[in-house]
């Protein structure tokens, strides 16, 4: 399989009241190209902080992380040409419709007008806003609001999209909705990483799964195998397996 990330002894370490916090402990892993690969794990992991590093927010203090062949420390710029990021809260204007969000975000990767008024009746039509899409987003239901968030990061037509807990605080009938979509987009050929600690989430839409914890990439296999490995009947059993911890959401 044709591998289109690698992160090799990858840590990150912050500094708070002059104490060392070891967020990411020497974590390495691939990613293949075309895959669903989750993280999961409790809230202070360093799921996120992977993410945030892998999408070139964050700089690394060890190791390194290579996208597409490009190295996130020097080739910043050129990575983010071909990922798109949904994160955690909305970025959406609110004051702009949801088509006037779109146009926005397609104007900043530069996508041809022509191409963009195709790509934006295309996805307000996947994801049930076409008659919403003169409305101002201020007024959008969270659930509302998460979708256009996915098809805002995906205008420009990137290789790779990165979800960031993608159906936290949703209600099951969205969240089913989101699975959908991600689903579509891998069939489409798009590689999809994704951060959650929803257990079921990661077992349903995933290849692959990264369990982490306190830092450290305990395990990392297809769900299946994980839970042949420990005598499990889900994932949430294997991570108590391996932790000796509850989820802590």
């Amino acid at each position: 399989m044709e591998t289109i990330i690698e992160v090799r002894d990858l840590t990150k370490i912050f500094m708070a009241r002059r104490v060392k916090i070891t967020a990411v402990d020497h974590v390495s892993f691939e990613i293949y190209k075309g895959e669903i690969f989750g993280m999961i794990g409790p809230n202070g992991a360093g799921k996120s902080t992977i993410f945030a590093m892998l999408t070139t927010l964050v700089r690394p203090t060890g190791g390194s992380i290579k996208v597409a062949g490009l190295d996130v420390n020097r080739n910043a710029e050129k990575i983010r040409e071909i990922i798109g990021v949904v994160p955690q809260q909305h970025s959406l204007y609110p004051d702009l419709t949801a088509r006037e969000n779109l146009e926005l975000m397609g104007n900043l990767y530069d996508v041809p007008k022509k191409i963009m008024e195709e790509r934006i009746k295309y996805y307000l039509g996947l994801v049930n806003l076409k008659t919403h899409a003169d409305r101002l987003t201020g007024g959008f239901s969270g659930g509302m609001k998460q979708r256009l968030s996915v098809i805002s990061a995906v205008i420009h037509d990137p290789e790779i999209i990165f979800w960031d807990e993608p159906t936290t605080g949703l209600d099951p009938q969205t969240r089913q909705a989101i699975w959908k979509l991600a689903l579509k987009f891998n069939k489409e050929g798009k590689t999809l990483i994704f951060t959650t600690h929803y257990m079921d989430e990661a077992d349903k839409l995933c290849n692959r799964v990264a369990i982490m914890n306190a830092g450290k990439l305990m395990a990392l296999d297809n769900p299946d195998s994980l839970k042949k490995a420990s005598n499990s009947t889900s994932l949430e059993e294997v991570f108590i397996h391996l932790t000796g911890e509850e989820i802590r959401d």
